[in-house]
């Protein structure tokens, strides 16, 4: 295990988990109470209000958001039933995911001297109907999370979120937050009300992302919801209760490519999770072979974007592939001359990886320039730059690479002058715990 570093390391893609507060306090007092029911939700309680509508949520799932202390064994987690009373006592919830002085403690044990935010439960903004709902509670999130960083804004950078369901509203929103100092702004990579983010529709956000110099920060997430109303009753029946067996809505969608592998092993007997599994990899795979062998980052020139929480290991093969069938099929486009699509994400886009995927250090050569380092803290598959640092070193990473996967090129990605606050691993160290 790796205990001393002589760099500073960047979290590219970090999380906080959003408390009560974003509703009881940051949306205006006039909308609070329609706005709680567009989309109300928080690991205190139990309910998610979606769309007017409320749905049982699953403890299950939503506490495992705040329990990613890299150095408790996995094993050792997957064992208890978050939420339970025997988990509480082993694990609890971080106090970070929402206090920004116990995260800064936290980081240091980590062996993070800096980090960019994101949110947790409002990426699932996607699934809200109302524009203007999505805007107000847009907002709100990115009064809270820059309230957040300001415990110290050398270390702590927050992203923001947009209301995609107006791309009005998301510009007017971009300009207002970019102007608070905000470095990116995050968008899930799958379907807000029906409509994809490559659409043409959607190029006066992304023209204004190049004109501000924000990062376009295109973040994954689980798809649990059922593809057919018949898909919800079968894994009802798999869980074992009656019902419709959805997850975060109370209706059958479609807005993810990882909604597929979710629904048949959610099927299964016995019924397992796999949205973490493959779901994150599928909506951002689509992304990128979307935008690269299409022409679409073409477009805009000057757009710097990132493909975050998604691994990193699958990347190379889909550039390959996407060189090779947008060759064959030029006569589709016209003939229309379209750039190697290797050479253009290279040139303008990053990819996160985290500590224990190991392909990206056999691979450093391919990775040394765009690959950027996340802990995925305090979620339930988090990891520390030591297990990285240490991982780089048995795979002979040079020290050079070393430097950039682990801060240099994320620093580069957001704009970012660089602080060093940590060069020891500290022994002995226990997070603050969230009182429930």
């Amino acid at each position: 295990m790796a205990t001393r570093k002589d760099f500073p390391v960047f979290d590219c893609d970090s999380h906080v988990v959003e408390p009560p507060a974003i509703w009881d306090e940051y949306v205006p007092t006039k909308d609070r109470a329609w706005v709680k029911t567009q989309f109300c939700f928080h690991t205190d309680g139990d309910l998610l209000m979606i769309n007017g509508r409320v749905v049982p949520a699953a403890r299950e799932r939503s506490n495992a958001a705040e329990v990613g202390w890299a150095r408790w064994d996995k094993k050792e987690i997957g064992k208890l039933t978050p939420g339970t009373k025997e988990w509480q006592a082993r694990f609890g919830r971080l106090l970070g995911c929402r206090d920004p002085h116990a995260r800064l403690k936290d980081m240091d044990a980590l062996g993070t001297d800096q980090a960019m935010l994101f949110p947790t439960w409002f990426v699932r903004l996607a699934l809200l109907r109302d524009a203007g709902a999505a805007t107000i509670l847009g907002r709100a999130y990115n009064d809270w999370v820059h309230d957040y960083c300001a415990a110290d804004r050398k270390r702590l950078f927050p992203c923001a979120v947009l209301p995609l369901q107006s791309v009005e509203a998301s510009v007017e929103e971009l300009r207002r937050v970019a102007k608070m100092g905000f470095k990116a702004a995050a968008v899930r990579p799958c379907f807000w009300n029906g409509r994809y983010p490559t659409l043409p529709e959607f190029d006066p956000l992304w023209r204004e992302f190049e004109s501000l110099g924000l990062v376009l920060a295109m973040h994954t997430f689980p798809s649990r919801e059922a593809l057919t109303m018949e898909w919800a009753q079968r894994m009802a029946q798999a869980r074992g209760h009656s019902g419709q067996g959805l997850m975060f809505t109370d209706e059958a969608v479609v807005y993810s490519p990882g909604q597929f592998v979710s629904n048949i092993t959610a099927a299964m007997d016995p019924t397992i999770d796999a949205s973490e599994t493959l779901g994150f990899v599928m909506e951002a795979m689509t992304w990128v072979t979307v935008v690269v062998q299409t022409g679409w980052l073409e477009k805009f020139p000057k757009l710097k974007a990132a493909v975050l929480e998604s691994n990193a290991s699958w990347l190379p093969l889909v550039l390959a592939r996407a060189t090779n069938f947008s060759n064959l099929f030029a006569f589709q486009r016209g003939n229309r001359k379209l750039r190697d699509p290797g050479e253009v994400f290279r040139e303008r886009c990053f990819i996160g990886f985290e500590s224990d995927e190991t392909q990206v250090y056999r691979m450093w050569d391919e990775f040394k320039d765009i690959a950027i380092w996340s802990s995925d803290y305090p979620h339930h598959d988090a990891e520390d730059a030591w297990d990285g640092l240490y991982h780089m070193a048995e795979y002979k990473v040079p020290p050079e690479v070393q430097r950039k996967l682990m801060g240099e090129n994320a620093r580069k990605l957001y704009s970012v002058e660089p602080l060093m606050r940590v060069k020891d691993r500290v022994e002995k160290y226990e997070p603050a715990i969230l009182a429930w």
